[in-house]
């Protein structure tokens, strides 16, 4: 299994085997804490050879900087399967998320898992804004 696209971004959709995403970021920042996002989404696209063709397990788990989940870990079965004559084949997941919450500033660590084997991780930055009047800034809620 190959790793195309791991991304948290604003939204996403699988429309016809296409992976749309929109507003891709790798931080949020709120005045204080715990920092709530009320949706988001994570869109990953994950290339399978033909002898990989069957059911994997895929678990999705956020962590913090001790490496402590926070919030539930999310899992699935996906069940791949790769047309005749190709070599391999594209699968997406998209997971919206509503209401993540973050219970501290820091670095957090979006862990993807496939069959039990970490085979990606983004980082996530949930930074303390500034009290300035101006307008809001790409990573604030």
């Amino acid at each position: 299994m190959f790793l195309e696209i791991f991304s948290i971004c604003d939204a996403a959709t699988d429309y016809g085997g296409r992976l749309n995403i929109l507003g891709a970021f790798e931080g949020i920042a709120a005045p204080t804490a715990p920092v709530q996002r009320d949706r988001c989404s994570l869109a990953v696209r994950m290339r399978f050879e033909a002898a990989e063709t069957g059911p994997h397990a895929i678990e999705i788990r956020f962590l913090d900087a001790k490496g402590e989940a926070v919030g539930p870990s999310m899992s699935a079965t996906v069940n791949v399967k790769i047309h005749a004559g190709r070599s391999s084949g594209a699968h997406n997941l998209v997971l919206n998320i509503n209401g993540m919450r973050f219970p501290h500033f820091g670095s957090y660590d979006i862990q993807l898992k496939v069959d039990g084997e970490v085979r990606g991780s983004i980082p996530l930055l949930v930074a303390q804004t500034q009290k300035r009047n101006r307008m809001r800034g790409s990573m604030e809620n």
